[in-house]
């Protein structure tokens, strides 16, 4: 007896909480209004669909037929047009016939595949349904393709296509209009040989559609273009469509074939098409949308219970988070809600505890990315660098004062900018004048050993670089790349990338890095473990890279064979506070 009240209260219980979901109220209420109308309307309209079903798919078929005889006027009237034009053109008959011996009979082709090409322009203008000619002498260059003025991404492929038909089709393939497919384009082409020359004409069936209007955007399934099996198409998911009209008895496929290639011209009819022919069907269905508006109050009331109040105080909640109230938690829903609100609202609640937990974790990792900057300016001022130009300051003799005024000079330059460098960014040109002051120290220091160039777009001159990074890569191109008695070129170049990227290359002409350290790079980009031999400064230019952008950024070391080291780094475009950002 108990068990048997303990499984009845289970049952309640189950049935309270299905009840206390808002979908399952929201499901039930359009089951109890929705459905009947739906059902009434389906029985009125069974009664007259029929009778209207054939007469609406004999019009759709006379008018495919009608479509069709156009296409296949206009494939009729192109080939005979080449068929003659291969007979009778004489710069045809040029490029055919005569042999290219010379350089003088070489212009007297060229002079005739521009004639050939003219007439195809001529002949485009009369065959406005045609997309493209093409003449092709597989033994020759000249591969004369002419289509429309637009943009023909696929030319190429026609190329090929007609000098593989040539060498491994079989000859009774010539004359007949096939469908290919190049480059994801529907294409109906035919080929033609006479003599040596390979000839014809194609229509993109796309561009085919579109001229004969078959594409009106207000159809749900627009008239089609298509071999029998529906794979080459104007519409990407017609083949999806063309196996649901075979298993679904709503939909009804109605084709017409071309007389002269194995295209099909097809429409899908829905029975959404077909009643919108009735006038008494189109009165019972807006009966019915007035009964619904009747009722839209009521629904409009249960919904504002059920979901739009509950949603409402959830929203208040992300607004007092979103003003700093970090220690704000959403209350429980009120009984009406459904107990979907409920999980939500615990779900924001554990989420904002997490938030408090990782803002710890944030602090950590800020802590660690001025542990890495501070590694940076560690290197800034390197002892060996000031210790070797001062002796080489030492060393000039009193005649070589202008030596040692530029020396000091670019010197007091180089300090200021390393000193000043506190920040994550600093303006592109800024960096690069720095690198040109860093060069001219260098050929103080060496003499005659190398030459410099460095270069940057005006647009971004005022855009965001890290300080130094360009310096860690130009000093180890110096120490693997300078030797007594050898000259070396070091250019870099900073450019506009895409629309909201810059590039910044450089490459020099000296022995590079060799393959053991750009495998070291490599293995440091990918698991971030110090490299030992390969360099700090490479290092903390990388790992800062991957601190201040993350995967925005790319740094890509590689050795041009047979000597020098090429650099890019592809970084986000950022610009200066107060500068239109790209």
């Amino acid at each position: 007896m108990q068990c048997n009240e303990g499984l009845g209260k289970v049952k309640r219980g189950n049935m309270k909480k299905i009840w206390s979901m808002s979908t399952f109220r929201l499901l039930l209420l359009v089951v109890a209004v929705v459905i009947p109308l739906n059902i009434l309307t389906l029985i009125l309209s069974s009664t007259t669909v029929r009778e209207v079903e054939w007469q609406i798919s004999t019009e759709t078929r006379n008018a495919l037929k009608l479509y069709m005889n156009q296409i296949d006027g206009a494939i009729e009237r192109i080939t005979t047009k080449m068929h003659l034009l291969a007979v009778e053109d004489l710069d045809f008959a040029n490029i055919n016939n005569r042999e290219i011996t010379d350089r003088k009979e070489y212009y007297k082709q060229l002079q005739n595949v521009t004639n050939l090409q003219n007439t195809f322009g001529d002949i485009l203008q009369d065959h406005s349904l045609v997309t493209g000619l093409y003449a092709i002498n597989p033994d020759k260059e000249f591969d004369i393709i002419y289509n429309k003025n637009y943009y023909l991404s696929y030319r190429h492929g026609i190329s090929d296509y007609i000098r593989e038909f040539s060498a491994y089709t079989d000859p009774g393939e010539l004359r007949k209009w096939k469908l290919i497919e190049l480059e994801e384009t529907g294409l109906l082409i035919f080929v033609a040989k006479h003599k040596k020359n390979y000839y014809g004409a194609w229509f993109e069936l796309s561009d085919l559609a579109r001229q004969m209007n078959l594409t009106q955007e207000d159809l749900q399934f627009p008239i089609i273009l298509k071999n029998e099996d529906g794979s080459i198409c104007n519409l990407d998911s017609i083949q999806e469509d063309l196996r649901l009209v075979r298993k679904d008895a709503r939909y009804m496929l109605i084709e017409d074939k071309s007389s002269y290639a194995d295209l099909y011209i097809a429409r899908i009819l829905t029975k959404g098409e077909i009643t919108s022919a009735l006038p008494a069907m189109i009165k019972v269905l807006q009966t019915a949308s007035f009964l619904a508006l009747a009722i839209l109050p009521l629904i409009l009331y249960f919904m504002q219970k059920w979901m739009i109040y509950p949603m409402r105080s959830l929203t208040a909640a992300m607004e007092e988070i979103e003003a700093g109230n970090m220690d704000f938690r959403i209350r429980e829903p009120g009984a009406g809600a459904g107990s979907e609100f409920a999980q939500i609202n615990h779900n924001f609640n554990h989420m904002m505890d997490e938030v408090s937990r990782l803002k710890i974790d944030v602090y950590e990792e800020k802590l660690e990315k001025q542990k890495i900057r501070m590694r940076f300016l560690s290197q800034q001022i390197q002892p060996h660098f000031i210790l070797n130009t001062m002796n080489i300051l030492y060393s000039y003799e009193q005649e070589e004062y202008p030596l040692i005024q530029k020396m000091i000079l670019c010197l007091a330059k180089y300090f200021r900018y390393i000193v000043n460098a506190n920040a994550d960014f600093v303006l592109m040109h800024e960096e690069l004048d720095h690198i040109r002051n860093y060069f001219e120290i260098q050929q103080l220091r060496y003499p005659k050993t190398f030459f410099t160039m460095v270069e940057y777009d005006e647009e971004i001159a005022d855009c965001l670089v890290p300080p130094l990074i360009i310096q860690n890569f130009a000093e180890n191109a110096i120490k693997h790349s300078i030797k007594i008695g050898n000259k070396i070129d070091i250019f870099i170049v900073a450019q506009k990338y895409g629309e909201d990227a810059i590039r910044i290359r450089m490459l020099d002409t000296g022995e590079g890095m060799n393959a053991e350290l750009i495998k070291k790079v490599r293995r440091f980009q990918e698991t971030g473990e110090y490299q030992e031999g390969l360099g700090l400064g490479i290092q903390n230019a990388i790992e800062r890279l991957g601190v201040l952008y993350g995967v925005q950024t790319k740094c890509e070391i590689t050795r041009d064979e047979p000597h020098g080291t090429r650099i890019e780094m592809i970084l986000p475009l950022y610009h200066a506070e107060g500068e239109e950002e790209d």
